[in-house]
């Protein structure tokens, strides 16, 4: 970028000295100067099972808030399908609680994903870990009166999903999500 800026300097300033040449008579020649092209940011590039794991990211995010939307709709056993482990440990337990209380979520967290790397492998499938941006900007929790309940804090902050590919059929499902300190 920084070389792209000098070359039009240099242009700008060359054209603009070039008309103001000694000699005074006629009109000066135009100039064309050049527009700049825009250089897209690079977006990383999955291979097809990082892209895969990535969608199993999403999906899981994507029942997960619908459940935690409407806890009472009797809907859990959908995260079956998309979790397993700690992670559907740590979400049946915390939507337990939050049932309990009358409480859910309002909005829907987002994600992007900024790295993807390839984890052990066993008999049951394919691990990877994806960190990446947990993005929480319009979530918040509240009580069935509708008032909000504590503070999100941070409304980005970095994260870490562990996600296996299984042998036995291909699906995909998080096994741990785990927020870090900080923010992104």
């Amino acid at each position: 970028m920084k070389g792209l800026m000098r070359s039009l300097i240099v242009i700008v300033l060359g054209g603009a000295l070039a008309a103001c040449t000694p000699g005074g008579g006629g009109s000066p020649t135009p100039t064309v100067t050049p527009t700049p092209s825009v250089t897209p940011t690079p977006t990383p590039q999955w291979t097809p099972e990082e892209q895969g794991a990535i969608d199993g990211v999403f999906t899981y995010l994507e029942v997960a808030s619908r459940i935690q939307q409407d806890l009472g709709d009797g809907k859990w056993d959908e995260i079956y399908d998309v979790a397993a482990d700690q992670a559907l440990d740590d979400t049946t337990t915390l939507w337990a609680e939050w049932y309990r209380k009358g409480w859910h979520i309002v909005g829907t967290p987002g994600f992007i994903p900024r790295i993807v790397t390839s984890g052990a492998g066993d008999g049951r499938g394919q691990r990877y870990h994806v960190d990446g941006c947990y993005i929480l900007t319009g979530v918040y929790l509240v009580d069935s009166t509708g008032s909000r309940v504590g503070n999100t804090g941070a409304e980005r902050r970095p994260i870490r999903y562990l996600v296996i590919r299984l042998k036995s059929d291909g699906s995909l499902l998080v096994l741990e999500d785990s927020l870090q300190e900080g923010t992104c």
